[in-house]
């Protein structure tokens, strides 16, 4: 089997698709040395990706969900001698001649249009991209989707696609894990934040579906200083959460990190009170795994795919609910106890998912869709 994998989400700074496309590709190659994998390289990615012996390299100079992929991808990559393609990223480009994949993350697009690409560099990604999701929902040889929440959506939305969705877990990385020496970790968060106040954590880009205004609002008005609240996220996101933080009164007890190396990240994780994630919508919630997997207990939003991904370790709050996330954080800024046992559940959650497995499943996946790619509808549809 020849496999041609989408790997542009992988560059300098980390996102959640890229870490599970980093993940695929080290794992996958080695679980099938008699295949042969063909990643396509974002131009500013660090090479090589992977060094196992049956993969090769291709750089292709336009962004992934760009018009310029999803409508003419064979004007800069080859399908030649391929039988599979796999989308990573949620949307399948035309005129892909072999069998495909899809890995849908989320349909945001779909379930809250209003508050899908609302920069204005993004908004013309609102003319094509539902389109190109579209796609592949319905000519997708196989989805893979990161829950059975999604999963139940996608076959709701598109009915044809029902059979064809396979439940695929993410996972966290192996160097997230509870720390060896607490104190030491406390000291290193200390020097990362430039403060050895107790924090609570904020991890991921401040997209509307987010709600990291939640946390700031409650944030402020229950928890006085010195308590901190650090949020991990790229710069360019920055200001519209900085300016709310300003006319909350809050600015000098928030911090803004833009990129952290991974084991610095580990490193927060194993030392905030807790991980705070109140977004309205989730595909999967990477950051609540790592964040379990590190031994920090989690406040996140009550919803269907949260509450599949951590079962009972973690506060579940309704969405935009600010008083209840307040007391939730009161709670556990109050009640070590609580704060231990909230912990040791989620590091035992978090053992039920792994990137072995997920790398498994979805290998087992490629396979099948590979055998039936010719009976099922294809990209170029």
């Amino acid at each position: 089997m020849r496999v041609a994998i989408d790997c542009r989400y992988i560059r300098e700074r980390p996102s959640g698709i890229g870490t599970y496309v980093e993940a695929m590709v080290h794992a996958i190659p080695q679980m099938a040395p008699g295949d042969e994998f063909v990643l396509w390289a974002h131009r500013l990615a660090a090479r090589p990706l992977t060094n196992v012996s049956n993969v090769s390299e291709i750089t292709v100079p336009v962004e992934p969900n760009s018009l310029w992929t999803l409508w003419w991808p064979e004007h800069y990559a080859s399908f030649d001698g391929m039988n599979l393609f796999h989308a990573p990223h949620n949307t399948l480009p035309c005129h892909v001649p072999c069998a495909t994949v899809v890995t849908i993350h989320d349909l945001f697009s779909f379930d809250y249009p209003a508050l899908a690409f609302t920069r204005w560099s993004q908004r013309i990604k609102r003319l094509y991209y539902p389109r190109a999701q579209w796609r592949a929902l319905r000519h997708a040889t196989f989805l893979i989707a990161t829950t059975s929440v999604m999963a139940d959506r996608i076959a709701n939305l598109c009915p044809s696609a029902r059979g064809r969705v396979a439940v695929v877990p993410m996972a966290p990385g192996q160097i997230f894990r509870p720390a060896a020496d607490p104190n030491g970790a406390r000291e290193r968060a200390a020097e990362i934040i430039g403060s050895d106040a107790p924090f609570f954590l904020v991890v991921g880009q401040d997209r509307p579906v987010k709600q990291h205004a939640t946390a700031l609002a409650a944030f402020a008005r229950y928890i006085p200083g010195p308590w901190r609240l650090v949020l991990v996220q790229r710069e360019t996101y920055k200001h519209p959460l900085a300016n709310l933080a300003r006319r909350l009164g809050i600015e000098k007890r928030v911090t803004w990190i833009p990129h952290v190396e991974a084991a610095d990240l580990v490193v927060l994780y194993q030392a905030a009170v807790a991980l705070v994630q109140p977004s309205l919508y989730e595909g999967f919630g990477l950051p609540i795994v790592e964040s379990m997997a590190s031994g920090c207990p989690v406040v996140a939003s009550d919803i269907p795919t949260l509450r599949e991904v951590v079962g009972r370790a973690a506060i579940l709050v309704p969405p935009n609910d600010i008083a209840g996330f307040g007391h939730a954080l009161v709670a556990l800024a109050r009640s070590a106890d609580q704060r231990r046992d909230l912990a040791g559940a989620g590091i035992d959650r978090s053992k039920l998912f792994s990137w072995d497995r997920c790398a498994r499943e979805t290998l087992d996946v490629f396979r099948d869709a590979a055998a039936f790619g010719s009976t099922v509808g294809r990209g170029s549809q």
